[in-house]
């Protein structure tokens, strides 16, 4: 199917009439999907009310009326539940689904990274500022970095790709200053090309009122290098 044609289904699926900043993200979503390249990792970040959710919600129905197959992740059960209360659709922890006990007898309860036998599919991973980068000493899935293994388990699927969603003020993985799957050259880092989107648009204000436009100021503040006090 054409890019013009996954966008307009796009934007059907909102639901609304997307803000400037939604539809240039679902221009490059339509450009994602439709791409004939597998070694591009697409990272959707913004502010909180700039429409993420309804967004990754849009897209899924778009998958799924194009049935095209994709996987819904987050780093955390309670994060799953919420992904599957706005996109109607099963969503899983990152570990349930990457990962599987070495054996049942070794004592331990190591578990390494499973082998991806997906093929053409879209893993959509929400949260994603709680994965982590680092190795955790002592920890009993694969490598201990979860980023990575997260990374190598849908790209040695066959034709498999990956959606990054997350918001950089949210908190980072425990024991990190930063969240490594937020980080462009993180990601770069692994080999793989990426492609970025920031939604900066708040577009939610009601439900925060005062609270979420004064926290959206000063986001914008420290994001342009201003320090100085909003009025």
């Amino acid at each position: 199917m054409r890019r013009e044609n996954i966008y307009d289904l796009l934007e059907k699926n909102l639901g609304y009439i997307p803000t400037n900043d939604q539809a240039d993200c679902m221009r490059m979503l339509a450009d994602y999907v439709t791409g004939n390249t597998n070694d591009i990792i697409f990272l959707l970040s913004g502010y909180a009310g700039t429409g993420k959710t309804s967004i990754i919600a849009s897209l899924v129905q778009t998958l799924d009326t194009l049935r095209l197959r994709f996987m819904l992740l987050a780093p955390t059960g309670r994060a799953a539940k919420v992904l599957h209360s706005y996109s109607g659709k099963d969503a899983y922890t990152i570990h349930k689904k990457i990962y599987r006990q070495k054996s049942a007898t070794d004592g331990v309860g190591k578990f390494v990274l499973d082998r991806n036998m997906h093929r053409e599919t879209f893993f959509i991973v929400d949260e994603s500022s709680m994965i982590s980068g680092d190795s955790s000493e002592g920890s009993i899935f694969g490598s201990g970095k979860l980023l990575e293994d997260l990374i190598e388990y849908v790209y040695t699927g066959t034709n498999c790709k990956l959606i990054l969603v997350g918001d950089v003020a949210q908190l980072p993985p425990v024991g990190s200053v930063l969240s490594p799957a937020l980080d462009p050259d993180v990601l770069r880092s692994t080999g793989f090309a990426l492609e970025t989107f920031e939604l900066r648009q708040v577009i939610r204000q009601s439900e925060g009122s005062g609270i979420l436009m004064n926290a959206t100021t000063v986001r914008q503040q420290v994001t342009d290098g201003d320090l100085s006090v909003p009025s």
